[in-house]
């Protein structure tokens, strides 16, 4: 599994912080964005979103926003059906590997709302790093190949 170093996570954070403040919500409501026609990169952007506002929650150890990001992430939309199948099609045996990253960060978000519940911030923090994990992990390995065959 990929491990993030603490100079990673700590980086991660405050990028993540600083996008987050130039994102001011008009309430305390997060709201992952719909897939606009079916759009990876709008199902992306509402992750982002979310996890933008995970982050300032855990660094505030707000523990009712924790569980609203969380489960926004854990429930994203997904693509449209076209979408999906256009990336299994060209991804292949890679599939697999796609898929278990998403699995990953989806199981840390859904651990995080149920340990927000029960105010748990160190198992929050044990499974925020997990999630960025997952996303890096992703990311490094998916985002150009995903990249060209969306075009």
């Amino acid at each position: 599994m990929f491990t993030v170093n603490n100079n990673v996570l700590a980086f991660l954070l405050l990028l993540l912080i600083g996008l987050s403040a130039q994102l001011q919500a008009s309430d305390n409501t997060i709201q992952v964005n719909k897939a606009e026609q079916g759009s990876l990169k709008s199902v992306m952007q509402g992750l982002l979103t979310a996890t933008q506002a995970l982050t300032a929650a855990v660094l505030t150890e707000d523990f009712v926003m924790i569980e609203k990001a969380a489960k926004n992430i854990a429930d994203h939309p997904k693509p449209s059906m076209a979408t999906r199948m256009k990336l299994m099609k060209a991804m292949a045996a890679d599939m697999t590997k796609f898929k278990a990253n998403d699995d990953v960060v989806h199981h840390a978000a859904v651990n995080m709302v149920k340990n927000a519940q029960q105010q748990n911030i160190k198992l929050i923090t044990d499974d925020f790093q997990k999630m960025i994990g997952g996303c890096i992990a992703c990311h490094s390995e998916f985002k150009s190949k995903v990249s060209v065959i969306l075009k």
